[in-house]
């Protein structure tokens, strides 16, 4: 009987830099409050963007073209207006706009456990 390959773990080097950290009460909260495979893509894309370019705490996305982040939630432009609408009304998050058709998110995750359950956000 031909013996098991040894399986290893390998890991990259880490490097005080690389990556960045999750939030628990971001993790706790995103299922409960997600309206949707949509909107769970473009609030990990916000918290991603939201703590770029070696900043240590969340705050403001840079300008953001609406259009750019439809491709990467996988859903049309209309669509993703209504969910950072949804957003900043439900109170998950701060949206301004810089320009015509550019957004600038703030996720206001420190306070989600307040807030009730998801609703529709195309409807509501």
């Amino acid at each position: 009987m031909p013996s098991q390959p040894e399986l290893r773990v390998v890991r990259p080097a880490r490097r005080k830099a690389d990556g960045f950290t999750v939030s628990t009460a971001f993790i706790e909260h995103l299922p409960r409050l997600s309206s949707g495979h949509s909107c769970t893509l473009l609030l990990l894309a916000l918290w991603a963007r939201s703590a770029g370019r070696g900043q240590r705490r969340h705050d403001w996305t840079p300008g953001l073209l609406v259009g750019d982040m439809a491709q990467l939630c996988r859903c049309s432009t209309r669509t993703l207006q209504r969910l950072v609408v949804w957003l900043d009304h439900r109170g998950l998050a701060e949206v301004r706009r810089p320009g015509k058709g550019r957004v600038e998110v703030r996720l206001k995750y420190r306070e989600w456990a307040a807030l009730p359950d998801h609703g529709n956000p195309t409807t509501s």
